[in-house]
């Protein structure tokens, strides 16, 4: 668990150096958004602290922090704040990185002309941060059903050894946590030798082409024994029936299941399914961004709570948030602790901070934007000026 992460009276998760974050700071923090309106997080410079003078003295670097609290917090208030807000540490795209992205976007695009990219004039970057909130619940199901095989006339395994365990009560390695895997044993003394349901014990199987009878109809006559000039069939020798191919006359098969020897050995199967089962959503605020994109981008990890169980996060800066953490946790209680079939072995929730910046520039005297997103600065816009249609002759 992370340093910005504490547990409150072990119910719940909550943020800052000494515990809790008071509703009226997570109030000021959310509402302090002319500049920023749809945005989900701050930007960086709302918060920015470090003296631009490295020789500056001691009472100067104080009285430089001092004024750089916003006005609306007082000293404790913004002593209490997280790090992720009271540092100047909050994601954002400066003009120089907006202008190699949008380089590099255009350069990828075929019919795309890199002349607006290089000659751009950027006239506003308006940081649009977004929160994404993850869960995972990690799950281990376990499932039984009857398996046969071969039967060799061997030892076999049965209850007279021992009594078969209960599926819960076997021991196996587990995987990585949160990770999906599968993995199915036999469960020991559960081994029997009984008659191959296909062939009833006899081995054989009646062939279905021709009945059991080893012959079928000749396609020469049709089975009327005679050609059209009343001449007896020479296929059949006007007996209408040819000796079925299927089984060479026999009428009956080797039972493809048991091999001929009419029995199997049968056992019961266990099934253990790992599965980690993920809820995600974002707190978008009508950024005009479709969210759908930032599936392609990472962002900064602010917030990891890992346990048995997790609890919903509270007096988080941004209310979105914690109401997906309230839901998400209670539909996941639902699905997998009320059934006998699942055990929930670790629950981990996450909360990053998704750079995305919008970015208003003028080309030829015409003003068009796009975004910037994630880690990985991509691009992403619907209006490139400069677009050529390419085709091949």
């Amino acid at each position: 668990m992370e340093k910005d992460l504490l547990m409150g009276d072990g119910n719940c998760a909550s943020y800052g150096s000494d515990g809790v974050l008071s509703p009226k700071i997570a109030q000021g923090a959310s509402c302090n958004s002319s500049l920023w309106e749809g945005a989900s997080a701050p930007p960086c410079e709302m918060m920015d602290n470090s003296p631009e003078d490295e020789k500056e003295t001691v009472a100067d670097a104080e009285n430089q922090s001092i004024s750089d609290i916003p006005a609306h917090m007082s000293c404790e208030e913004y002593e209490g704040l997280p790090p992720y807000l009271r540092e100047g540490n909050v994601l954002f795209a400066s003009e120089q990185d907006v202008k190699e992205a949008f380089l590099q976007y255009a350069a990828s695009k075929r019919c795309y002309s890199t002349a607006p990219a290089k000659q751009m004039k950027v006239q506003n970057l308006t940081p649009l941060n977004i929160y994404r909130y993850r869960l995972e619940t990690f799950t281990e199901m376990r499932d039984t059903h009857m398996a046969s095989e071969l039967y060799d006339g061997g030892f076999v395994d049965s209850f007279a050894v021992g009594i078969p365990p209960l599926p819960w009560d076997i021991t196996v390695d587990e995987p990585p946590l949160f990770t999906d895997c599968e993995m199915h044993i036999p469960v020991p003394h559960s081994y029997s030798v009984e008659d191959c349901p296909n062939c009833k014990r006899r081995g054989e199987t009646m062939c279905q082409p021709c009945k059991g009878t080893g012959k079928k109809k000749c396609s020469a006559c049709g089975g009327t024994g005679s050609q059209e000039d009343s001449n007896i069939c020479s296929w059949c020798a006007g007996s209408g029936k040819n000796r079925c191919f299927n089984c060479r006359g026999n009428g009956w098969l080797k039972c493809y299941r048991c091999n001929g020897s009419g029995v199997l050995l049968f056992h019961t199967e266990l099934t253990i399914t790992w599965k980690n089962n993920v809820l995600e959503h974002v707190a978008d605020k009508n950024s005009g961004f479709p969210v759908h994109h930032l599936q392609e981008v990472t962002g900064k990890e602010i917030v990891s709570d890992e346990g048995s169980l997790v609890f919903p996060i509270v007096d988080f800066p941004e209310p979105l948030v914690e109401d997906y953490s309230r839901a998400f946790i209670a539909q996941h209680n639902m699905q997998f602790t009320s059934e006998g079939l699942h055990r929930v072995l670790r629950q981990k929730q996450t909360v990053e901070l998704v750079p995305l910046t919008k970015v208003d520039y003028e080309w030829k005297e015409r003003v068009y934007s796009f975004y910037i997103f994630g880690n990985e600065n991509k691009v992403y816009t619907k209006d490139y000026p400069a677009k050529c249609c390419c085709s091949i002759m």
